[in-house]
């Protein structure tokens, strides 16, 4: 089983092996990010055969015969989710049949065959924000994955379910941090409380520890994901101590699916590249 490391690591060659129709570039990072993780689902019902993964499987597909029976007509995530393939496929490129061949590639690579994909989905995720990070972002910035809580914020006490919490990105400059980043390729909905809780104890945890410096910056907290829900999504962008929700590509939720018009709130990742220099 690939470790840590070793997934980062097959997760950044795939990305930056990946089909740029124009460049690699910040904006168009995206298309690497999702011809790494982005998977499909196999369909087979009312004329779809496959859509990209961007909402549960269940509003993709009927789980039993009786819903089957009682979906007869294509329903809007399905054709949310035929948009984007669409869109997906026109920026590589390609023919729109041939999208889902171009995408999960890490997934697809020998040694995650037969893998559930969870856990290598989430390491790969967070490594490759900070590669998109390191490469576009300020150099005057480092940015380490996996930094225990306890290191850098001790005897703190942390809610959540892990008993050794840790930071999925944490950015520093002279030693001192400057923002922590949750980077989550989708918000379980039970999951969601667990950011709200943290955000207000991580920045109070710094107040304690490291103060606020002279010129009245505090500690920043962003949360970046490939979250497609509008619900889950509006719950973080109304909490007022998240600095940002940051979409991998916000252009694909609010101009591409037209979804609720307050997720224009979203940073795309670009965004968030470019606000470092000012960090």
């Amino acid at each position: 089983m690939p470790t840590r490391e070793q997934t980062i690591a097959d997760a950044v060659h795939i990305f930056e092996n990946a089909l740029y129709p124009n460049t690699l570039t910040s904006s168009s990072a995206w298309l690497g990010i999702y011809q790494t993780l982005l998977w499909y689902e196999p369909i087979h019902w009312v004329g779809f055969e496959e859509l990209p993964h961007i909402i549960d499987a269940d509003k993709l597909r009927p789980a039993t015969p009786a819903k089957r029976n009682a979906w007869p007509r294509p329903k809007p995530w399905q054709q949310r989710a035929e948009v984007v393939n669409r869109y997906y496929a026109e920026r590589l490129g390609l023919h729109v049949n041939r999208a889902s061949q171009q995408s999960d590639l890490l997934m697809k690579h020998p040694a995650y065959q037969g893998m559930q994909r969870q856990n290598p989905l989430g390491t790969a995720f967070i490594g490759l924000i900070q590669h998109v990070l390191e490469k576009f972002g300020s150099k005057e910035i480092i940015y380490e994955t996996e930094v225990e809580v306890n290191v850098l914020f001790p005897g703190i006490t942390f809610p959540g379910r892990s008993r050794a919490p840790r930071m999925d990105v944490l950015v520093t400059k002279s030693a001192k941090p400057l923002a922590i980043i949750s980077a989550k390729w989708s918000l379980r909905h039970d999951r969601v409380n667990d950011i709200t809780n943290e955000c207000p104890v991580y920045k109070a945890a710094y107040q304690r520890i490291y103060r606020q410096d002279q010129s009245g910056k505090s500690l920043l907290y962003f949360v970046v994901t490939n979250e497609y829900d509008p619900a889950r999504l509006t719950k973080l962008l109304d909490d007022t101590c998240v600095n940002g929700i940051v979409h991998v590509h916000k252009p694909a939720v609010v101009e591409v699916c037209r979804l609720d018009s307050r997720l224009t709130r979203l940073l795309d990742l670009e965004e968030l590249v470019l606000s470092t220099s000012s960090w």
